[in-house]
């Protein structure tokens, strides 16, 4: 069988898992590049792949240069194998083959990198300050970035959130994630207030079809991708603030500041709907940072000369 109908035939099982169009994008197109690396070696059939061809395959990896000819990076070495050993562990599954080729293959340990951008209370609380109360634009931006410090949503989250998600009553929130894996939230009261002021006051406004989403545009769409990202770098610009934000820095200070707080490592894991407790563990070595930053700059030994 083909390579190239072993990988539609893969899609389609993607498909039937409940994974996104862009994930199975994303899939698609790294073992479709895969597939380009056994072209240049005339391998066509799958049962000419060994062990050897992935080896190769991975050790071709690390040479390979990226759109500003940097090298890949260790993650993205690991991402693009990880793709790879997920199809071969398919097509074992559903019995292309006999032996998985890939079963040997070890990806790339990389340390997990600090958020580069956290935004403190002082400046969080500035930014969600300037919003018009009158306007009705400025009232749903302030729902909006209320919404994500209160809860650390991700954007798609937010843009995909639907009237019969919010359950105003009890203070909580459905939210449809990864893998449309489903979790509940807790709302917070003052994202609670905000987010009926926008449902009472500005989205009447811009409603003009019967439309299930809770962020609309003024044109009475749901609102899009690139929308979010305007929204938070017009408000960080307007109070003052130099860090690079975006959408996601809503969700590193959200968690940043709940563990600062105190709040037990696996609540916030289950608020962030983290597969795992490793990627909520990065939070913890913000605070270490922070300390060594502080040590650093008030420690009178560290300013004495050598």
């Amino acid at each position: 069988m083909k390579i190239e109908e072993l990988i539609e035939a893969y899609q389609v099982y993607l498909k039937v898992q409940n994974k996104t169009d862009r994930t199975i994008e994303t899939y698609a197109d790294n073992i479709s590049l895969f597939n380009r690396y056994l072209k240049k070696r005339e391998i066509s059939q799958l049962g000419q792949i060994t062990r050897n061809t992935i080896s190769e395959y991975q050790t071709s990896l690390c040479t390979q240069n990226e759109c500003n000819d940097r090298l890949l990076s260790i993650k993205t070495q690991a991402h693009k194998l990880s793709i790879v050993k997920s199809f071969f562990n398919f097509l074992h599954r559903q019995g292309y083959l006999d032996i998985n080729p890939a079963s040997h293959v070890e990806l790339p340990k990389f340390p997990r990198s600090l958020p580069k951008s956290i935004l403190t209370r002082k400046e969080i609380l500035k930014m969600l300050k300037i919003p018009d109360a009158e306007d009705p634009l400025q009232i749903r931006d302030k729902a909006i970035m209320e919404l994500l410090y209160s809860t650390g949503m991700r954007s798609a989250e937010l843009r995909n959130l639907k009237i019969f998600d919010i359950d105003f009553s009890n203070g909580l929130m459905r939210v449809l994630g990864k893998g449309r894996k489903e979790r509940i939230v807790p709302l917070g009261d003052v994202a609670s207030w905000y987010l009926r002021e926008y449902l009472q006051k500005s989205r009447p406004k811009y409603m003009k079809n019967d439309t299930e989403y809770v962020f609309l545009t003024h044109r009475g769409t749901n609102i899009k991708r690139r929308t979010l990202p305007e929204i938070v770098q017009k408000y960080s610009k307007r109070a003052g603030i130099k860090k690079d934000i975006n959408v996601h820095t809503f969700r590193h200070t959200f968690a940043t500041h709940m563990i600062q707080k105190g709040a037990n490592l696996r609540i916030v894991q289950e608020i962030l709907g983290h597969s795992s407790i490793a990627t909520t563990q990065v939070y913890t070595r913000v605070e270490i940072g922070d300390l060594k930053r502080a040590h650093a700059k008030t420690h009178p030994r560290e300013t004495d000369l050598i």
